[in-house]
């Protein structure tokens, strides 16, 4: 039994080191802030109902259209529908207005959302449209970003070389027209100048600068979020995965503390994760969060990015899923298997206590009765001895007396003395007087537990003074164990048939089983 108990923990500690995996501190961050995304997403929406009563309390126009700008920017990286609303709201404002300039900046920044969420082709026309439009001066920087965005997408996503070197020429040199306009040191001036060096494959470089922008971004912003992807880039190679995972997670949990919905850290995690075998983990990153906040943005980038490798996880996971059901239910059949040998170990540890408290129970009764026989033996054996004293005493005194008169000649006198001696009959009411105070005193409460055991109305009483009655004698000799009628017989000085006619008597007017009369009788303490 204690080998299949140690095979049974043998096998629930394998199974308990296979299926779990301790993760980086940095990953339990990310799932405890994770398990609050619906509280930070409700600070974001509270904040825009704040701003949309505000707006809906507006009937200036320019008011009207500088908060519909404010919640565009606001619903940029969350929604792509609210983000379009406010601007489309804004290109009406414009339109009505006859501002052209109100309507060039509402375009780029419908641009600039089109560009990054992946709708390539209403971003082009976008833009295409404005390369014959006079751009006013203020606006010509967000111009350039929007073909410097919008070119690094297509060139990620060429589908071949050609085209590929052709996008990488179009960023490059909307790139360095941005470098002169954009403020030195500032976050998208360094983010610039990483992505120069990137190009050049000068990654220490490009890791400095993304090293800058973290450390000018405020803590959890969007910014942060981004600087730490950036950052996170440059950490390749499995002994540098550790690293890697750690600034991607800082990404991810700046993302969630913003209400970010379209994002590129916890994708690259599950990635990452998926890789180092945290298949549970990878996948729930996968389909709770990653694939739902990309269907709810609605943009086109992300479904797509995360179906390039969501399929291999899922698949896995539902692998690992059918082998841990196969392991529990081999588990489960075990801890059955034991429980049903437990329970039969229990059962047969049952029994033997019963067992035990059965023989416990008749040696007690045995001690009891060996006590109680030991007890009678005492008693009976002082009256024995008493009773020869006494007799050898008289003896030896009645045959000196004898002799006394024999030598003297006297024997008439000793006829006459004989024949005046006391009648035999004297000493047995002396016999019976001596055996019922010695029974009594060792039972003295068998008078009143022997009639109990006779019907109602059979009750047996002692009169004129006795302490038995010849019937209560007969069956206080039966307790002590003497159930022959013709030792009976001889021990009381009545005739064998006087004794079997007493005992049926009696078991005639028993309460209970006649049969069982002398047994109950002699069960009598």
């Amino acid at each position: 039994m204690r080998k299949s108990a140690n095979l049974f923990l043998l096998f629930f500690v394998i199974v308990l080191s296979g299926c779990r995996q301790k993760p980086d501190p940095v990953i339990i961050k990310l799932d405890e802030t994770l398990k609050l995304k619906n509280t930070y997403e409700s600070y974001f929406k509270d904040r825009m109902t704040v701003l949309k009563r505000v707006l809906s309390d507006q009937k200036d126009p320019d008011q009207i259209y500088k908060l519909n700008k404010r919640l565009a920017e606001e619903y940029m990286s969350y929604s792509m529908d609210s983000t379009t609303k406010y601007l489309f709201a804004n290109e009406t404002i414009a339109r009505k207005a006859g501002d052209l300039y109100k309507k060039a900046e509402t375009d780029l920044c419908l641009a600039e959302e089109y560009a990054m969420s992946g709708y390539h082709i209403e971003a082009s026309e976008i833009l295409h449209r404005y390369s014959t439009i006079t751009i006013p001066p203020s606006l010509k920087k967000h111009y350039f970003e929007d073909w410097h965005a919008l070119s690094g997408e297509l060139m990620a996503y060429a589908s071949n070389g050609s085209i590929y070197n052709e996008k990488l020429s179009d960023r490059d040199m909307y790139r360095d027209s941005l470098l002169a306009m954009t403020d030195s040191l500032s976050f998208d001036w360094l983010n610039l100048k990483r992505e120069a060096a990137e190009s050049s494959n000068d990654i220490n470089t490009a890791r400095g600068y993304a090293k800058e922008m973290i450390n000018i971004s405020t803590g959890n912003s969007h910014d942060y979020a981004k600087a730490c992807y950036f950052y996170s880039l440059y950490f390749t190679g499995r002994d540098q995965s550790g690293k890697r995972l750690e600034w991607l997670a800082r990404s991810a949990i700046a993302d969630v503390l913003c209400a970010t919905k379209d994002y590129a850290a916890l994708n690259d995690i599950a990635k990452v994760l998926f890789e180092n075998g945290d298949i549970d983990r990878a996948f729930r990153y996968a389909a709770d969060n990653c694939m739902q906040d990309a269907l709810f943005f609605n943009g086109k980038l992300r479904p797509w990015q995360i179906s390039q490798f969501f399929p291999r996880i899922e698949k896995a996971y539902e692998l690992k899923s059918r082998k841990q059901d196969n392991v529990m239910h081999a588990f489960f059949f075990i801890l059955t298997l034991m429980l049903v040998l437990l329970a039969f170990m229990f059962a047969n540890i049952y029994n033997r206590k019963k067992v035990l408290e059965r023989t416990n129970l008749k040696l007690k009764a045995l001690n009891s009765q060996f006590q109680e026989a030991n007890k009678v033996k005492q008693e009976y054996i002082a009256l024995f001895l008493g009773i020869l004293s006494e007799n050898i005493n008289t003896t030896r005194q009645y045959k000196n007396h004898v002799l006394k008169y024999l030598r003297r000649g006297n024997d008439k006198y000793l006829v006459d003395e004989i024949e005046a001696l006391p009648s035999i009959d004297d000493d047995i009411r002396r016999f019976y007087e001596m055996f019922d105070k010695t029974f009594i005193n060792l039972y003295p409460n068998f008078v009143e537990k022997f009639n109990g055991l006779l019907a109602d109305g059979e009750s047996v009483a002692p009169k004129n003074g006795e302490i038995l009655t010849p019937e209560l004698r007969i069956f206080a000799l039966i307790k002590l164990g003497i159930t022959d009628s013709s030792k009976i017989a001889s021990l009381l000085h009545y005739s064998a048939n006087t004794i079997y006619n007493y005992r049926a008597k009696i078991k005639n007017r028993s309460k209970g089983d006649r049969d069982k009369f002398e047994n109950d009788v002699k069960a009598i303490d």
